[in-house]
């Protein structure tokens, strides 16, 4: 993406989540009425991401991690509607397997799920399931569906109260099924050309990492990561850390990621311009959090020399000096022409995954930065030096956030397999399991032998190897 602006920065990425699709669901009506006879739908376009649907005049919709419409009133009725890019794992993913995930991740918000009826199209491309909850302690009535026609997929979700629900059920389900994508506005020149195959490569300074032939990377100093790209720039991996830290380069106190990307993205990369935000990923980023430092995973359109371009981004901002100035710990992606993004983003996630650098290469990193940090806070005479408290922490900061990547790769890597892992303190082991595995588990430990298995802490999952947990975790037959 662009030749790098400023210096120094560093680097990783994130694929998954609610990716916009084409073609993956039923074209809006073009009556007033509405697809399901429903009175008083009105078309509703939103041109900046990229969809259009029906509704009633007075539901408003809002859009962030999904596009929700819901009732003016307070009584909790609402569409959730979920485009799905399916990536990994996931593109032999049937409707059940990302049912099993998304209805799974709702089922954890509300007591006393429980499904009443459910439907399923002998190919596994649809399901969908009716269940009955409460929320916030409203009992509640709620149906949810799962479309897939790999890679794409849509999920769609629509509640309401009990008491109401017979009655705002024709209007939520006919906003349900007026759900279309919009087509990316062709702009710029179209690019075309694609990536070949990954082939494993070391690059200087102890790093590698599988990337095709002919691409271009460039490797930071101090481990401050990489940019690779194709010899046209319209498609590559961004792993960069430590952006605007030095003094003259940072960023005005209160900088978000979401601030970052639509505001300075352009100003560090000078083939970037127009960047919008088209979605937030569900991931999880705890390994990246904490203290000052924000961060989020999303999806943007944006123009890289006049084409449009799709990139999936996780940026971390946070605030420095006592909050006068925010610098930027993470800026880790991947990026593709829009046209070619559904081909490609597979392929980039691999190569982005790839990235390894070796233990002797941070260790040498570390002395590097060290002695550099020492030198400049180093007292002129028998004076101290201002600057040398702070230093010692950014150098005390840097090694943690180091640990702190490696665990959120193992974390991501399980995000985008579609598993998670758990401990087994008996033998001091840890096995790879299902999504949702742990939270059926809980609550039926007496059908495995092994009782007393646990989430893993943010320190195992470097200290442990993972084993197959469909070999040692047994039933209790």
């Amino acid at each position: 993406m662009m030749p790098f602006r400023t210096f120094p920065l560093v680097v990783v990425l994130l694929l998954s989540g609610a990716l916009l699709c084409t073609g993956c669901s039923t074209p809006a009506g073009q009556n007033a009425t509405g697809l399901a006879g429903a009175p008083g739908l009105q078309p509703y376009s939103d041109p900046v991401h990229l969809f259009t649907l029906e509704k009633p005049p007075s539901w408003v919709v809002s859009v962030g991690d999904a596009i929700e419409v819901r009732a003016p009133d307070t009584n909790g009725a609402r569409v959730v509607l979920r485009p799905l890019f399916l990536s990994g794992s996931y593109r032999t993913a049937n409707a059940g397997t990302v049912a099993n995930y998304l209805v799974g991740q709702e089922a954890q918000r509300t007591t006393g799920f429980t499904v009443s009826s459910a439907r399923q199209a002998r190919d596994g491309s649809m399901l969908e399931l009716v269940a009955a909850y409460d929320r916030a302690g409203v009992p509640m009535n709620g149906v949810f569906t799962v479309f897939v026609r790999s890679p794409y997929g849509i999920y769609s979700a629509y509640e309401a109260p009990r008491s109401t629900f017979t009655r705002d059920e024709p209007v939520m389900r006919a906003i349900a099924a007026s759900f279309s994508q919009l087509p990316v506005p062709a702009t710029g020149t179209p690019v075309t050309g694609g990536i070949g195959p990954l082939r494993p490569r070391q690059l200087s300074g102890g790093v590698s990492m599988k990337v095709p032939d002919g691409w271009n990377v460039q490797v930071m100093p101090y481990c401050a990561g990489l940019i690779a790209a194709d010899p046209q720039n319209t498609r590559g991996v961004v792993f960069l850390n430590g952006l605007h830290m030095e003094p003259g380069t940072t960023l005005p106190p209160g900088i978000t990621p979401e601030e970052y990307l639509t505001g300075y993205l352009s100003r560090d990369f000078s083939t970037v311009s127009d960047v919008r935000i088209l979605s937030h990923e569900e991931t999880d980023l705890s390994a990246l959090q904490g203290g000052s430092t924000t961060v989020r995973a999303m999806r943007i359109a944006f123009s890289n020399s006049g084409n449009p371009t799709t990139g999936l981004f996780v940026v971390g901002t946070s605030q420095a000096g006592g909050g006068y100035y925010t610098t930027v710990n993470y800026l880790w992606g991947v990026y593709a022409p829009a046209t070619d993004w559904e081909r490609d983003a597979p392929v980039l996630l691999e190569s982005f995954l790839s990235i390894d650098y070796s233990q002797a290469t941070l260790e040498e990193c570390r002395r590097l930065l060290s002695a550099s940090w020492r030198a400049v806070s180093r007292p002129a005479g028998s004076g101290g030096s201002g600057g040398s408290d702070d230093r010692e922490q950014q150098l005390k900061d840097w090694y943690a956030r180091q640990e702190n990547e490696d665990i959120f790769m193992e974390k991501f890597e399980d995000y985008i397999l579609n598993r998670d892992r758990v401990y087994n303190p008996e033998t001091n082991e840890v096995y790879h399991v299902d999504q949702n595995f742990y939270q059926y588990y809980d609550t039926h430990r007496e059908q495995f032998r092994q009782q007393d298995l646990q989430p893993l802490t943010d320190t195992q999952f470097r200290s442990l190897v993972p084993l197959d947990g469909s070999l040692h975790i047994q039933p209790n037959v």
